[in-house]
């Protein structure tokens, strides 16, 4: 499975500890990559040789630097890169503006074909609570992607034990099988 982690707003930079937890929680030989936000044309090429070169070895876990809506050539977003590399997405969304943030890239997710995994909410320093939020179940409702998590303000991630199930029940089985 090849994973690429993002974030949806720019200035809070989540997908770095999101994706070292994803690594905890999918036990799987990930090979962790992270580039440039704007890389070139070469450093794309390179990165693409790294991957395939892990095939059936490790999954990559591509930690972009940045939201999935940055360019990164002419016409041509990180989503529409995961899109035609075959990487299903996870993104990170902050509580505060989820619902108008979330469809906005909803629709590049759409537009660019990209699967995704689901969100990880980004509770503010006011939101913390225990309780998990309405928000989880309207996102899902209103834009059919999970929320698979929550990153405190105090930077701990907690996995939402039904959507792991969820996962696991509802997407095929050669999503968690090696690369062929």
């Amino acid at each position: 499975m090849r994973v690429m982690v993002a974030d949806t707003w720019p200035g809070i930079p989540a997908a770095a500890a999101v994706a070292e937890a994803w690594q905890e929680a999918v036990e799987r030989p990930w090979g962790l990559l992270r580039v440039d936000p704007s890389p070139s044309e070469a450093q794309l090429k390179v990165l693409w040789q790294q991957i395939a070169a892990w095939e059936g070895e490790r999954d990559p876990l591509l930690v972009v630097p940045g939201t999935l809506a940055d360019p990164i050539g002419p016409g041509q977003t990180w989503a529409d890169l995961a899109a035609a590399w075959g990487f299903k997405v996870l993104l990170t969304l902050p509580q505060e503006a989820a619902l108008s943030q979330g469809a906005a890239f909803a629709a590049l997710l759409h537009q660019a074909k990209t699967h995704c995994l689901g969100w990880v909410l980004l509770e503010s320093a006011s939101g913390s609570s225990l309780e998990e939020p309405p928000l989880v179940w309207q996102l899902q409702a209103q834009l059919g992607i999970p929320v698979l998590g929550r990153k405190t303000a105090a930077g701990q991630i907690s996995w939402r034990a039904e959507m792991w199930d969820l996962l696991s029940a509802t997407l095929s089985s050669s999503l968690w099988a090696p690369l062929a």
